[in-house]
């Protein structure tokens, strides 16, 4: 959970003198560090979601501070000041108009405030957030993972602000290169953009790596915030040559139910990734559900083998596709004129296809409960 520029600053006017001047739609930025830059290029020193600080020693006139100001920008600083003094005495009205526009905190310190005092005061903070962050972190993965006594740790949540009868929703991410599949995702990139879409709607969220994945859990966010978010994950998304799987739990009560919850997210990640989805909700996995709970896995993969098992075999050892071409079948309510027209083929070969998958299985797929078997062996290889 990091902080963002409107806690950071909250004190800054009775402190350090800080005016804000422009930008107060983007207080709830996320702040990483801070950094004093008095050269021009600045995106040589940044990586984003920073705090600038100037004070214009290379300000030659009109025009200096604006073209600066897009700069800053274009590197996704979080906010920016400018110590007012001999170097910069004013803030141009295109400068506010512009940090307006596109939300950037604008803040100015007087000449008497020194820029090493504030920084300081800023990296402070900051670092003090992020052991927040790891403390919180630590706890709920304590209560998902069932280590230590569970008032306790809940006593802990309470005293940051998570209070027992919190309802919580867990979204587990997992990422996949589109070309390369050994490439590794740089998580803070995702934690950042993860954690500034949930502030933008509510401000109680936890996010934590686990495994490969990125998981953020939702607190006491309505059923259309989760929706919300999860729509806007996806909608401005700019990493294209990353592929996204996302599961998400359901909306639980209580702080005691979120190992299962946590849990069922995960699930839902998984099943995300066999099926290709960008996203998967735990409360719509439906037959699925009922298999993904079944205590016995053993029993589920002898049923697999027992319908579909010999079949999967068959095509290996013969390069076909009668897996593929059954699941067609049963997706068609078991039409062969609507298999025939979709495979460009006739009747008789759908017949013939049909009548070598009853000879392989032992099972007639044109049989009502038979055909119910096969499904059921389609959900079954889905979870396993």
């Amino acid at each position: 959970m990091s902080i963002t520029v409107g806690k950071l600053f909250g004190n800054g006017a009775v402190l350090y003198q800080m005016k804000l001047l422009a930008g107060q739609k983007g207080l709830n930025n996320l702040v990483e560090w801070v950094h004093i830059i008095e050269n021009d290029e600045v995106s040589e020193f940044l990586h984003g979601n920073e705090v600038v600080l100037t004070s214009g020693i290379l300000n030659d006139g009109d025009g200096w501070l604006l073209e600066y100001t897009k700069k800053l920008y274009a590197a996704r600083a979080s906010a920016f000041v400018v110590n007012i003094g001999p170097y910069t005495k004013s803030i141009p009205n295109d400068v506010i108009e512009y940090c307006d526009r596109i939300k950037m905190p604008l803040y100015t310190i007087p000449w008497e405030t020194r820029m090493v005092d504030l920084t300081r005061n800023i990296c402070y903070r900051i670092m003090q957030s992020e052991q927040v962050e790891i403390s919180i972190a630590s706890t709920i993965k304590n209560i998902i993972f069932k280590t230590g006594d569970i008032e306790t740790l809940i006593l802990q949540m309470e005293r940051y602000g998570y209070l027992r009868d919190s309802h919580f929703c867990f979204i587990v991410m997992s990422f996949e290169h589109k070309e390369d599949n050994q490439l590794e995702f740089d998580m803070n990139k995702i934690k950042m953009y993860s954690e500034r879409l949930a502030r933008s709607i509510h401000e109680l969220y936890i996010s934590f790596s686990y495994k490969d994945s990125w998981v953020l859990a939702l607190v006491n966010y309505g059923n259309y915030d989760v929706t919300n978010f999860v729509d806007t994950f996806f909608k401005n998304w700019n990493e294209p040559s990353w592929k996204v799987h996302m599961g998400i739990s359901e909306n639980k009560a209580g702080i005691k139910m979120q190992a299962e919850n946590f849990n069922n997210a995960f699930t839902a990640m998984t099943m995300a990734k066999k099926q290709g989805k960008e996203m998967v909700f735990y409360d719509k996995l439906d037959i699925h559900k009922l298999l993904l709970n079944a205590k016995d896995k053993e029993v589920l993969k002898e049923y697999y083998n027992d319908t579909l098992g010999k079949l999967e075999k068959y095509d290996k050892e013969n390069n076909t596709d009668l897996m593929s071409f059954l699941y067609m079948f049963l997706q068609n309510n078991g039409s062969q004129s609507l298999v025939a027209e979709k495979q460009y083929i006739h009747r008789n070969t759908v017949n013939n296809q049909l009548k070598k998958i009853e000879k392989i299985t032992g099972y007639n797929p044109s049989n009502l409960e038979e055909k119910l078997r096969f499904y059921l062996g389609f959900f079954v290889k889905d979870v396993m």
